[in-house]
C-alpha cells in the first residue's frame, strides 16, 4: 500500500511497528540496512525506491527474541512517534504496519501518531476473524475513520479457498460494521495490481466511524463477581 501511494507521486513513509515480529525490511529486501542518525541524533529512515522506511528491525538484533514488557514496548512506540526522534521527511503519508488486533501497541500508535484512518486486514478465517472484531471495536473506542476492509489471500492460483471461511464472509463482516467497501487481494505473488487498486480506494472512499457498542447491562458485575470469586476462593458474601 505505501509503495502504490508513492508510485501515485506522494511522498510515503511506512513505520514497522510490529515490536516482535518486524518483518517490513524482508519485504523490501533490506535486511543488511545499518541504523544511522543524523547531526541532532534523530534516526534515519532506509530509502528504497523514494520509499522511506523505519523497522524496529533495525533496531533489535534479528536473530534475539525480544524480551521487552508490554508497557517498556508501548512507551518506545510512544517515543518513535514523537516529532523529531525519526528524520521524516515532509510526508504526504505515513503507513504504521502495526501488530495484529487491539495489543497495547496499536493503541498507543493510534493516540500518538494521531491516525487520520485505518485499513482492517483479515483473512478469511474463524480465528483471524475473531481478532478483526476486536480490532474494529477498538478503533471505534479510539474514533479512527475506518476506510475499509481487505480480505487477505483466501484464495490460491486456482482459485480455491486457503481458510475455513470465504472472502464472502469478510464481505459480509464490513457490510455488518457498514465499512464502505472490501477489497479481496489473492494468495499470489504479482501484487502490486492490487494494491494499486486498494490506494485508489483509499484515495476516493470516504472512511467512517464506527459506533462503539455498549455492554449488555449487568456484565461488567459479573465479571467482577467472577475474578472476586477467582481470587478470594469463595462465593462474595454479599452483592451490592
Amino acid at each position: 500500500l505505501a509503495q502504490a501511494l508513492q508510485r501515485r507521486g506522494f511522498q510515503v513513509g511506512i513505520l514497522d511497528l510490529d515490536y516482535r515480529a518486524p518483518c517490513v525490511p524482508i519485504v523490501l529486501n533490506i535486511e543488511d540496512a545499518t541504523l544511522a542518525r543524523t547531526d541532532t541524533d534523530a534516526l534515519v529512515p532506509v530509502q528504497v525506491s523514494g520509499l522511506h522506511v523505519f523497522s524496529m528491525a533495525f533496531i533489535w538484533p534479528a536473530s534475539k527474541c525480544v524480551q521487552v514488557e508490554d508497557n517498556d514496548a508501548a512507551d518506545d512506540v510512544r517515543q518513535l512517534l514523537t516529532p523529531g526522534i525519526i528524520a521524516w521527511p515532509n510526508l504526504d503519508f505515513l503507513v504504521l504496519d502495526t501488530p495484529p488486533t487491539s495489543s497495547g501497541i496499536v493503541r498507543v500508535a493510534l493516540e500518538a501518531a494521531e491516525a487520520a484512518g485505518a485499513v482492517i486486514v483479515s483473512h478469511p478465517s474463524r480465528v483471524s476473524r475473531a481478532d478483526t472484531v476486536r480490532t474494529l471495536d477498538l478503533f471505534a473506542e479510539k474514533q479512527v475513520p475506518v476506510y475499509g476492509m481487505v480480505s487477505n489471500q483466501g484464495l490460491d492460483e486456482h482459485e480455491q479457498n486457503r481458510f475455513d471461511l470465504q472472502d464472502q464472509d469478510i464481505m459480509d463482516l464490513a457490510a455488518l460494521y457498514n465499512i464502505p467497501w472490501c477489497f479481496c487481494i489473492p494468495h499470489t505473488r504479482n501484487l502490486e495490481p492490487h494494491f494499486d487498486g486498494l490506494a485508489q480506494c483509499i484515495l476516493t472512499t470516504q472512511p467512517v466511524l464506527l459506533p462503539k457498542p455498549k455492554e449488555p447491562k449487568g456484565v461488567a458485575w459479573d465479571k467482577l463477581t467472577i475474578l472476586a470469586q477467582k481470587l478470594k476462593g469463595s462465593t462474595p458474601s454479599g452483592q451490592r
